[in-house]
This record gives structure tokens, sequence and C-alpha cells, in this order.
């Protein structure tokens, strides 16, 4: 997020939530929906049980480009709800993660009355590179991948492209993200970025 913007309109009850980990006393990542907001709390339905009081995260919610986000710190766990303080407004999203990191996923090139195995070479918030043996005709058509956070199919756009020794290379701007999609993606990368972090130290 970027702190010299203002706040914005508060997230609404009923949007698909990700919850992704910051500094270094967060653990996990998840997901949800939003039930509430009172005050500085801020409660979220979920199945997943990956915090410990104390942990640092961010909320993030709504479609990919109206985004919003807020940092908080995970308070305790109630029935199927997980309950976090808030420490920030809700802001517009950046995760900064428009940079693009390498993934080898199998997926599918959904254009009309056709459809392309494609291979995934990197991923980031904004857009995917992938692997074709044959161009598709469409300009915009429908990726479909499968990752350890689920199924996603993402409406995308041909941004460019370049011959590869295996074959053509597709650069892929993602537009209008479902919610559901979005935290798919976002789990994905974020477990990218924490691989290479990992590696790293």
């Amino acid at each position: 997020m970027d702190d010299d913007l203002g706040p914005i309109e508060s997230a609404a009850p009923g949007m698909a939530v990700s919850v992704m980990p910051r500094g270094a006393s967060a653990t996990g990542y998840g997901q949800g929906v939003l039930e509430a907001c009172r005050g500085f709390s801020i409660y979220v339905a979920t199945h997943d049980r990956a915090w410990r009081a104390g942990d640092e995260v961010v909320l993030a919610c709504g479609a990919m480009g109206r985004r919003v986000a807020a940092l908080a710190r995970f308070r305790d766990y109630g029935q199927e709800q997980a309950v976090f303080s808030r420490q920030s407004p809700w802001r517009p999203f950046n995760r900064r993660v428009l940079e693009r990191y390498p993934v080898h996923i199998s997926a599918t090139l959904d254009g009309p009355g056709q459809a392309v195995p494609v291979a995934v070479t990197d991923i980031s918030m904004g857009g995917a590179a992938v692997l074709v043996s044959e161009t598709p005709d469409a300009a915009r058509s429908l990726l479909r991948l499968t990752t350890p956070a689920g199924q996603a199919v993402l409406p995308v756009a041909v941004a460019g492209g370049h011959a590869d020794e295996a074959g053509t290379v597709l650069h892929l701007r993602f537009e209008d993200m479902a919610p559901e999609a979005a935290l798919v993606v976002e789990t994905l990368v974020a477990s990218l970025v924490a691989g290479i972090a990992a590696e790293a130290a």
C-alpha cells in the first residue's frame, strides 16, 4: 500500500478477502469473506487457521483494479471466524508484486471455439507469460489454470509475444479478474515471493 494515499470508502461485508503475511511474525496465507468492520475490529469468515495472536497481515478485498487493503494484526478465532485489529485505514491496494516470477504451470488458453494447451512460464498480479505451440486467433481469451490454492479462470488480452526455441511466448495482461480468481493468483504469487526470499536467506 502507498502510505501517502488518503483513506477511501471502507470495504463492504460480503466481499472476498485475502489475508497476506507481513513482517517477520507472520506465518500464513488465507482467504475468507468479510463479515463486518466494527471500529478497529475486522471479522472474516474463514476455515483457515493459519495465524497466531499478534501475527501482522495485510487484508485485501475487491475486484482487481478497485481493490482496497488495510494493515491489521490477528487477534483471535471465533466460530468459523477470524478477528483482526485494523492498524491502518482501508486504502487503494498496491502489493508491489507486478514484477513477474518464474513458474511452470500447465494451463489452457480458451478462445472462441478454440482451446490451446499452454505452459505458464512466469506470472504476476498483472499478467503472465505462456509458452504455446500454436498461436491462438483471438486477441482476448480465458486462461484456465490450477494451482495449489485452487482453480482460476482469468480473462486475458495478448499484449505481445516473442519467438522461443521451444515455441512462441505470449505476454498476457489480466483483465478484470473476479475476486475469487484474484485470491488464487495472489496466493500463488505470494508463495513464489516467499520461496525466493527463503532461498536468499
